[in-house]
C-alpha cells in the first residue's frame, strides 16, 4: 500500500501542488499589477499640497492672510505649464501680497525652480483683496483673494499694444494640488 501512495502521490500532495501553484499565480497577478501602478506613478513622480486659505490676525503686526494650492485655468486654455505649487501671503500694513511658485518639470532631467512675485494691494476689505497689476511683457496679472468664500483667483490679461504677443487672457484658481497629479495619472493611461 505504501508503494502506491509514493508512486501516485496522494490526494494531500496533490492538493499542496494546487495550492502552491495557486500561490505561485497570486503573486505573479500581484507583481503585474505593482509594475504596472509603477509605471503610472512615474509619469507624475511629484505629490503637490492640498488647497489651504487662512487668515491670522496680529494686533502688533496687522492682518495676514495666506493661500495655498496650485493654478488652474479656470475658463479657457488649460495651462501648458509644468507642475506647480503656489503661496500667497498678503500684509495689511505693508499693503503687499507675495507669491512664491515652485515648478517641478519631470521630463529626462528633471528640475525644480521657484518663481517669486510681490504685487502691491489696491484694495483691502473685510470682503476681499485685490492687487494691482504686475506686468511683463506681453501681460498683466491681478491677483484676487476671497475672504468671504476662502478662494484665490487671478486673471492674466494681454497688453493691447504689445508687439509680436500673442498671449490668450485667462481666469486662474486656486485649487488643491491633487487635480494637477490625477490629470497627469490620467494621461498616463
Amino acid at each position: 500500500m505504501e508503494m502506491a501512495s509514493t508512486k501516485g502521490g496522494s490526494r494531500a500532495d496533490l492538493i499542496v501542488r494546487i495550492a502552491y501553484i495557486a500561490i505561485v499565480a497570486g503573486l505573479a497577478l500581484f507583481a503585474m499589477l505593482t509594475y504596472r501602478e509603477l509605471q503610472r506613478q512615474r509619469s507624475a513622480p511629484v505629490i503637490l499640497p492640498p488647497y489651504s486659505f487662512y487668515t491670522v490676525n496680529y494686533p502688533e503686526k496687522g492682518s495676514i492672510v495666506k493661500a495655498f494650492g496650485t493654478w488652474y485655468a479656470a475658463d479657457g486654455p488649460a495651462l501648458a505649464e509644468n507642475l506647480q505649487t503656489t503661496t500667497i501671503e498678503c500684509t495689511k500694513t505693508m499693503q503687499q501680497c507675495m507669491e512664491s511658485t515652485a515648478i517641478v518639470s519631470v521630463g529626462e532631467k528633471g528640475f525644480l525652480d521657484a518663481a517669486f512675485t510681490a504685487f502691491e494691494v489696491e484694495r483691502w476689505t473685510d470682503e476681499e483683496i485685490v492687487t494691482k497689476p504686475s506686468k511683463s511683457k506681453c501681460t498683466t496679472r491681478i491677483i484676487r483673494l476671497d475672504l468671504v468664500n476662502r478662494r484665490a483667483t487671478s486673471v492674466i490679461a494681454a497688453i493691447p499694444d504689445a508687439e509680436a504677443c500673442a498671449e490668450t487672457p485667462r481666469n486662474l484658481k486656486l485649487e488643491g494640488g491633487s487635480k494637477a497629479r490625477t490629470d497627469a495619472l490620467g494621461k498616463s493611461k
